[in-house]
């Protein structure tokens, strides 16, 4: 049945037992208990594929960790190939009674919100995706990766200067020109940016967007005009896009800077260039997320907001460069976290409040398997 009719005939069912539904909610204010067995948990990629060595496997890494440390979850994957499909695909996974179900990445925002309007008892999480009125089904878990990007520029550009004296350039590679890839180039550049002002260095800043964030030879492409231009290290910020632009640093024998995990260990093929990763912990918030429902402490209309202050964002370790990082400099990146976390540097990116709550949101009992 295609799920507009089944959606429909959900609806008609409501109605014909509205009175006595309204009548048993009103007496009890409860929902109904918990029967026993797994909670089903689904979880979507906007970007047609969990394979990116970066966002989407991160989050997906959250999930699995769930799973493998026994939770009593039952899981399913899916990748939509087209944004065409996520509305279709979310719905006919709230009418086989998946209790929560997460959307992973900010395009699948505008369908959760359309299909927890339709299935109220249903809980939904989207990651990196946002609403100005959270739904009260929903949770938006998003990132102040401002924070990090913020000390990755400031590394960057002093990496830059110690490796190209005479005329040092940091650049980055975004993928598509929105908000989740500017709030990471805003503060790299103003990382950057801030280093050439305490330092009084003229490192240059250039970048440019690819315009998708699965061309990995568009990243690569991209790259190569801007390590022409000067650029001694590449931050790649755009999922398999910016994984191009780091393979062309390494091709070039320059130098990059990973996004949202640590990529020395998911690039292996270009883990001795990678100086360190802003680290975006959607793997972090998806444990949070999950193990609220299944606590049954899940708040719908909230904002998680993960920053350097609850380790929802932060900087990988140095790795290979652990011993190649001057001691001093090292230091004052360890310093300019702090001064971030105590608000006497500021990464030129606004901060999102933590939404309040409308009420704490809870599903139906879950289906038997």
């Amino acid at each position: 049945m295609p799920i507009c009719r089944r959606r429909t005939a959900v609806k008609k069912f409501v109605m014909l037992l509205g009175l006595a539904a309204g009548l048993a909610v009103a007496a009890s204010a409860q929902y109904p208990a918990r029967r026993s067995g797994p909670m089903r948990v689904a979880m979507l990629a906007d970007g047609g594929t969990f394979a990116d060595s970066s966002f989407s496997q991160n989050s997906r890494e959250g999930l699995e960790e769930m799973l493998y440390s026994g939770a009593p979850i039952f899981v399913q994957f899916a990748e939509p190939l087209s944004p065409l499909n996520f509305e279709r695909q979310l719905a006919a996974l709230a009418e086989r009674d998946y209790r929560l179900i997460l959307g992973v990445g900010y395009r699948m925002a505008p369908a959760i919100a359309a299909v927890a309007a339709d299935y109220p008892r249903t809980l939904f999480a989207c990651i990196d995706g946002d609403y100005e009125d959270i739904p009260h089904n929903v949770q938006a878990l998003t990132f102040q990766v401002d924070e990090c990007a913020f000390p990755a520029g400031y590394l960057a550009a002093a990496w830059a200067d110690l490796q190209d004296p005479k005329d040092p350039a940091v650049a980055w590679v975004g993928g598509l020109d929105v908000e989740s890839v500017n709030q990471f180039v805003v503060g790299f550049r103003n990382g950057a940016e801030h280093f050439n002002k305490v330092k009084s260095k003229q490192v240059r800043v250039l970048g440019d967007y690819v315009g998708s964030f699965d061309d990995f030879a568009g990243g690569q492409q991209v790259a190569g005009q801007l390590l022409d231009a000067g650029a001694d290290v590449i931050f790649g910020v755009g999922s398999i896009s910016g994984n191009g632009g780091i393979a062309a640093a390494k091709e070039r024998g320059k130098w990059a800077i990973g996004v949202d995990t640590d990529q020395h260990n998911t690039l292996l093929e270009q883990q001795d260039v990678i100086l360190t990763s802003c680290l975006k912990r959607m793997d972090r918030a998806v444990v949070q997320t999950v193990t609220a429902a299944l606590d049954n402490q899940f708040w719908g209309g909230t904002r998680y907001v993960g920053n350097l202050a609850n380790h929802g964002v932060g900087l990988a370790p140095y790795h290979d460069f652990a011993d190649q990082i001057p001691e001093r400099l090292q230091k004052e990146i360890v310093d300019i976290q702090r001064r971030i976390l105590d608000g006497t540097v500021s990464t030129g990116w606004e901060a999102k409040p933590i939404a309040t709550p409308k009420k704490k949101a809870k599903a139906k009992a879950p289906a038997q398997d």
